[in-house]
C-alpha cells in the first residue's frame, strides 16, 4: 500500500471530490488542496489514478448519475443538478457521449444493451489477459452457496460506523486479492478487526475492473494508522443478506428481491457495502444494499 505523503494528499483530494460531486470544482482549487502546482497536480494525479483531476470528476459524476437513472424516479433536472451538471442539456450531451444513450432511454432499459455490447466485451478481453484470474472467479461462483434471498434478504437500518480506508485504483481479480492481504499483513495484530468491508461506489453493470475505485476498509474505533484513511460507513436502511463462503454476488438481491418490489429503491448515493469476517469454518459476510422508500 503506497504511504507516500504525496499519494495520501490526492486521495483525500480524490475522496473529497467523490463526496460533493454537485460542487463547481475548479482545477486550480484542488491543486491548491492537494498543495500542488495546477501542472503538476494534473500530472500526478493521473499517474496515481489514470485520470486527470477533471476528467476524474467527469467519470465518478456520470457513473453515479448511471445508477441513479437506472434505479430512481427522480427527475432528470434534479438528478443533473445533484451529480454537478449546470442543466439537463449538458447532462443529456455527457450521458449520451460516456454511455451511447440518452438518459431517458436509459431509464428505460437501455442500460441492458450498453451492459451487453460494450461493457460484457470489455471484461471479457479483461479475463483473456488473467486467465488464472478467471478460473478462480469462475470456481468461487460455482461453489457458492446461494442463501434463500426472498425469505432471507431483509430491509434494516444500520447505523454510521468508523472505518479505516484503504484504496487502489483499476484493480480487480487477483490484483484486488493480493492488495487485501497486502493491506492486512500491514496491520498488526492487536489492530486487526474482526470484519472487514469491501466497498463498491458504482454499478458493476457499468464498469469494468481497470477503471474501478477497489476501497477495503477494516472497522475500527480508532484514528487510522499510517497509510490508511479515517473514513465512515455511510448510515441509513440496506437491504441486507447473509452468506457463508465465498462468491457471494449483488445480482442475488437485484434480481431476486429488488427488482420484484416497488416500496424500496436503490439509493445511488451511498455503496453498497459487503460486511465479512474469517472464521475457524470459513467466510462470514452481510451483503448491503442501499435502499429508500420510494
Amino acid at each position: 500500500m503506497d504511504t507516500a505523503p504525496r499519494s495520501q494528499r490526492l486521495l483525500a483530494v480524490a475522496r473529497l471530490v467523490e463526496t460533493q460531486l454537485s460542487h463547481a470544482w475548479r482545477l486550480d482549487e484542488l491543486a491548491e488542496r492537494a498543495c500542488y502546482s495546477r501542472h503538476h497536480f494534473e500530472k500526478v494525479f493521473a499517474e496515481l489514478t489514470g485520470l486527470t483531476p477533471m476528467d476524474y470528476l467527469r467519470q465518478r459524476r456520470l457513473q453515479q448519475a448511471a445508477l441513479r437513472v437506472r434505479h430512481e424516479h427522480t427527475s432528470m433536472l434534479q438528478l443533473a443538478h445533484e451529480s454537478g451538471f449546470a442543466s439537463d442539456s449538458v447532462f443529456s450531451r455527457n450521458f449520451r457521449q460516456a454511455f451511447g444513450y440518452a438518459p431517458r432511454d436509459w431509464r428505460e432499459g437501455a442500460w441492458r444493451a450498453h451492459h451487453d455490447e460494450v461493457v460484457c466485451p470489455q471484461w471479457q478481453s479483461l479475463h483473456a489477459r488473467d486467465p488464472a484470474g478467471q478460473q478462480r472467479e469462475a470456481a468461487l461462483a460455482a461453489a457458492a452457496r446461494k442463501p434463500d434471498v426472498l425469505r432471507q434478504a431483509l430491509v434494516r437500518y444500520c447505523r454510521a460506523h468508523p472505518v479505516w480506508l484503504a484504496r487502489g485504483f483499476g484493480i480487480w481479480g487477483s490484483r484486488a486479492e493480493a492488495f487485501r492481504e497486502q493491506c492486512a499483513a500491514e496491520l498488526d495484530t492487536p489492530r486487526r478487526a474482526p470484519f472487514c468491508c469491501a466497498i463498491l461506489r458504482e454499478d458493476p453493470a457499468f464498469i469494468t475492473g481497470e477503471h474501478w475505485l477497489y476501497d477495503w476498509a477494516v472497522l475500527a474505533q480508532t484514528p487510522a494508522p499510517a497509510g490508511w484513511f479515517d473514513d465512515v460507513l455511510p448510515g441509513g436502511f440496506y437491504l441486507c443478506l447473509r452468506y457463508q463462503g465465498n462468491g457471494a454476488q449483488w445480482g442475488w438481491l437485484y434480481g431476486d428481491w429488488l427488482e420484484r418490489q416497488h416500496r424500496w429503491t436503490l439509493d445511488g448515493r451511498r455503496p453498497h457495502l459487503n460486511v465479512y469476517r474469517q472464521t475457524a469454518a470459513g467466510i462470514e459476510g452481510e451483503l448491503r444494499l442501499p435502499v429508500r422508500l420510494t
